[in-house]
This record gives structure tokens, C-alpha cells and sequence, in this order.
């Protein structure tokens, strides 16, 4: 009986925390003065960080070195998108 409402409850806090990341898709916003890391931005894109930092390997998208960690400008991240 323990295990049935310790399941139940696993799958009320799994579609709860599926419903907030639905959520944060919807709204999110990019600005573009903001400084995202790397994987902030390979959120917004949709895709996995070692993919982001590819796509800055190859020039698609501009970022700065700082520290050992990409910086990208919420811009170069709109101008990426809209190609």
C-alpha cells in the first residue's frame, strides 16, 4: 500500500514538473544586452551544449572565451535563430 501511494505521488511530481517545463518553454524570452553561458543558450536553442559549442567552433554562433566558458551575446543568439 506504501509503494502504491509513493508511486502515484513519483508520477504527480513528474507531470508537475513536466507542466513548469512546458511552461518555460512558452515564455521564455531572450534579451538581447543579456550574456547567456553555454548552456543557457543551448536551451533556448533546443539542443545540447556540446552541440552549441560546435556550432561556435564552425562560426554559426558568435561567443567570447571567458575564463575557459563561452559567453554569448542574447543577440547573436536571435541572429542565429532567424537564419
Amino acid at each position: 500500500m506504501i509503494w502504491t501511494a509513493l508511486v502515484r505521488g513519483g508520477t504527480v511530481l513528474s507531470f508537475i514538473a513536466g507542466a513548469l517545463q512546458f511552461y518555460d518553454i512558452l515564455t521564455r524570452e531572450i534579451k538581447p544586452n543579456r550574456v547567456y553561458f553555454s548552456w543557457e543558450a543551448a536551451r533556448y536553442l533546443g539542443i545540447e551544449r556540446h552541440e552549441v559549442i560546435g556550432l561556435i567552433k564552425r562560426g554559426a554562433l558568435r561567443a567570447k572565451m571567458v575564463e575557459g566558458n563561452y559567453r554569448i551575446l542574447g543577440k547573436n543568439i536571435l541572429e542565429y535563430l532567424n537564419r
